[in-house]
């Protein structure tokens, strides 16, 4: 086995970013991934965790299902879109019929190398961190991979350390930030989902190239609603909580502003301080709150 450089019982740290200990995957499995054999038509969703992956994921398997028949099958979301970096539900290599989707929650560094020489397609999401953070602590009690955080604090200060699974947040969008030039990638806002579902489906259609009827596109707009998709089995999740990979579903509010219900005055203070230091080069404006 690699030598690993331990975090915790539950995290190693690699190349900046901190991997799951009881996953099977190590600095060697990582780093070939680099030599992952990519295909021009493959497309690949990339956010970091609990940015809205699934949500994506569904609007993704729409959009394909409805360009192409032949894409459509009946499988879980999980399995039409497999995870990169996680053998143990879809092995990445499996040659799957084009166009592939995958997932992953990798830094650019990281990603297949045919990913940038390629100009494959990146769709890349992100979403406010003050929401991320309260979404993921959460998270943390519920997927059985992961360390139950022994308090809200203590989970908070570790998010800002960038001590959490994946690594920091900040880090995560800055180095994809700085890469826009070089990938072909588009930049995809959860917050503007929540604001106009639709408008954002229409301008991820025109990134794909993929050339929707109104009636198309509406009724990707309402298979893809939180309310539609807490019951969907297929894009819930609901089989990895029968099977106790979770310990409970995993889809709570999709709202923005959650975070005003969790943050003391304090905590919200210190975590503007440091997005401030932070994020203060980058363009990127954040939405905190939508108010319903």
């Amino acid at each position: 086995m690699d030598s690993l450089d331990p975090l915790s019982p539950y995290l190693f740290r690699y190349k900046r970013r901190n991997f799951l200990v009881k996953d099977k995957l190590r600095p060697a499995d990582l780093d070939a991934l680099q030599h992952f054999e990519t295909r021009p038509t493959d497309i690949f969703l990339v956010t970091y965790p609990k940015s809205g992956t699934v949500w994506m994921q569904q609007i993704l398997v729409q959009i394909m299902g409805a360009a192409d028949s032949d894409w459509t099958e009946d499988a879980t979301n999980r399995k039409r879109v497999p995870w990169l970096e996680e053998r143990l539900v879809d092995n990445p290599s499996r040659g799957r019929p084009d166009p592939r989707i995958f997932g992953s929650h990798l830094p650019p560094n990281m990603l297949p190398l045919g990913v940038k020489d390629k100009q494959i397609k990146v769709v890349y999401v992100w979403r406010n961190p003050k929401d991320i953070l309260v979404s993921f602590y959460h998270f943390a009690q519920s997927w059985v991979l992961l360390e139950i955080p022994s308090s809200f604090e203590d989970f908070f200060q570790q998010f800002l350390d960038g001590n959490v699974y994946m690594g920091s947040w900040f880090d995560h969008i800055q180095d994809y930030h700085k890469e826009r030039d070089q990938l072909n990638i588009h930049f995809v806002q959860y917050e503007n989902m929540l604001k106009d579902l639709r408008g954002e489906v229409v301008k991820l259609c025109a990134f794909l190239g993929k050339d929707l009827t109104d009636e198309a596109i509406d009724h990707v707009v309402e298979t893809s609603t939180f309310k539609s998709m807490k019951t969907n089995p297929k894009a819930n999740y609901k089989d990895l909580v029968e099977t106790d990979r979770y310990k409970k579903e995993t889809m709570r509010k999709g709202k923005a502003g959650d975070w005003k219900n969790v943050f003391t005055v304090a905590q919200n203070e210190r975590f503007d301080n440091v997005f401030e230091e932070k994020m203060s080069n980058l363009p990127l404006s954040c939405i905190w709150e939508i108010k319903e």
